[in-house]
C-alpha cells in the first residue's frame, strides 16, 4: 500500500519501526527501490530494548 501512495505522490513522511527479532520472510515496504524523490532521515528514536523508530521526510 505504501508503494501505491508513493506512486501517486501522496507520501510526505515515512515512519519505520525495526525490531531485532528475525521473523523470517516478511513483506517489503516498497515492492521496488525508491530512488526518487530522495528520503531524508529526520529522526531516530530507541523504543525499549531491541526496537528503533526511523522517521524519513520524502522530498518533493
Amino acid at each position: 500500500m505504501a508503494g501505491q501512495f508513493h506512486d501517486a505522490g501522496l507520501l510526505d513522511e515515512l515512519i519505520i519501526q525495526i525490531g531485532s527479532v528475525t521473523l523470517g520472510r516478511g513483506k517489503q515496504v516498497f515492492p521496488r527501490r525508491v530512488l526518487s524523490p530522495i528520503l531524508r532521515l529526520v529522526s531516530v528514536r530507541q523504543m525499549g530494548v531491541g526496537m528503533v523508530e526511523l522517521r524519513y521526510e520524502v522530498g518533493k
